[in-house]
């Protein structure tokens, strides 16, 4: 059985919600009240919502989205929402839109960015060709300022967290129109500038609302050598392999939460049982789609680690991250780091170390929509650094992207300590 990668699969399962039928219009008196209520809430509830901008700045925002209401789309103001709570500048805190998306124009794709520039990772079958491709241009700026462009609809404290949220976002017309990527936020069309085997060309996608759920072609189904360790053991919340070629007892931790059938206290006594019958000579584990969850589930892991005798020399523990590593996952990478000496590769995470987090929520009246926020401040290590980083940078480029190759894995692997 292959898996698709869960962070592919969770969008192409929003992006087929699109073919549900549209909402009716708001008011802009309903708006109003949801407006107020967002911006009350914000206010009381954040612990400081005034990091990044002024109260000036952020009252004549809501000043002005209340004046341009009555001109407004109801899929314009959930984006201009977006603006409003992005101005916290906090990666915790954002709003779930996901039933006014099903009415919003949007290009079929999804794209990420790779070492070597801005790609299509997924799309519906009519665009399969282009999976793979680089994007050059949307419209007529440059990839990656586009993502720039974009970063004013959502909160993010550095540059991963910019690149993975904003591959969210640029499909989105409404998104683009309110950054000035597009003329219109109701086009049934969008013009990409890609580059591929055929060389470098103007596409123009189709951005209307499917009427039938479509069908998605994401980049792993391009795989000749089979689903890669790390797609494979990406669901659940952990998962082991020894890998015998290596030696190595290979651990996904991919959510900050004890598995109700195998509790972290089992686990730990498993992977150290295990590590010892087949003569590990490294632990590696894996934080690389870990989003969070409660941080001290995997202190019994390190405490277990603490007193076992294996894996005490630097290199024995090689903790793997990326931009998806967030909130515990990332606290959890640094304390793998500062109590059992582990050695980090991969890219930096998708946040600060020094976070607000501790999410609470609360519903606009009118919308439905959810409110998720902050409600506390975690000062976690000195200074203020913007990532967790790796003691070893590898960066992914688009060749083994696309051939299922994990260079990040590989270099646990070849690790030699000084």
């Amino acid at each position: 059985m292959t898996h698709t990668p869960k962070r592919f699969f969770l969008f192409a399962a929003l992006l087929a919600m699109l073919c549900a039928p549209s909402r009716a219009q708001m008011s802009p008196e309903l708006w109003q009240t949801d407006i107020d209520v967002l911006a009350e809430n914000l206010l009381a509830k954040h612990p400081n919502f005034y990091t990044n901008h002024t109260v000036e700045e952020f009252e004549d925002t809501i000043e002005s989205l209340t004046a341009a209401l009555p001109t407004l789309h109801d899929s314009q103001i959930v984006i201009e929402l977006n603006r409003i709570i992005a101005m916290g500048g906090d990666s915790h805190t954002n709003i779930e839109f996901s039933a006014y998306a099903k009415a919003m124009h949007r290009m079929p794709i999804q794209c990420i960015v790779l070492a070597d520039g801005v790609f299509i990772s997924a799309a519906t079958a009519p665009y399969k060709d282009l999976v793979g491709a680089q994007i050059i241009k949307f419209g007529d700026t440059d990839a990656l300022d586009a993502f720039q462009r974009i970063s004013v609809l959502f909160g993010y404290e550095n540059n991963s967290r910019l690149i993975n949220a904003g591959s969210s976002y640029l499909p989105l017309l409404p998104a683009l129109a309110a950054v000035g990527l597009a003329d219109d936020f109701n086009a049934d069309t969008y013009d990409l500038t890609i580059k591929n085997n055929d060389g470098e060309r103007i596409v123009t996608i189709d951005c209307t609302i499917p009427e039938s759920r479509p069908q998605w072609v994401s980049f792993a189904q391009g795989f000749k050598n089979g689903m890669p360790l790390m797609y494979r053991k990406s669901h659940g919340n952990y998962q082991t392999e020894f890998l015998k070629d290596s030696q190595v007892m290979y651990l996904a931790y991919n959510k900050c939460e004890d598995a109700k059938d195998f509790p972290m206290k089992l686990l730990s006594t498993f992977i150290t049982e295990k590590s010892d019958e087949f003569d590990a000579r490294r632990l590696v584990i894996d934080l690389r789609f870990n989003g969070g969850g409660n941080e001290t589930v995997l202190w019994t892991l390190i405490d277990h680690l603490e007193s076992y005798e294996r894996f005490k020399a630097p290199g024995d523990i090689i903790v793997l991250i990326s931009r998806y590593t967030f909130s515990s996952a990332m606290s959890n990478a640094h304390q793998l780091k500062d109590r059992l000496g582990a050695v980090l590769i991969g890219e930096p995470t998708g946040g600060k170390p020094n976070h607000f987090g501790e999410l609470q929520s609360f519903t606009l009246p009118n919308s439905k929509m959810t409110i998720s926020h902050s409600s506390r401040w975690f000062q976690k290590v000195e200074g203020d650094p913007d990532a967790v980083y790796p003691d070893l940078l590898v960066e992914v480029g688009s060749a083994d992207f696309f051939a299922g190759n994990d260079p990040v894995l590989e270099a646990a692997f070849g690790y030699q300590a000084d």
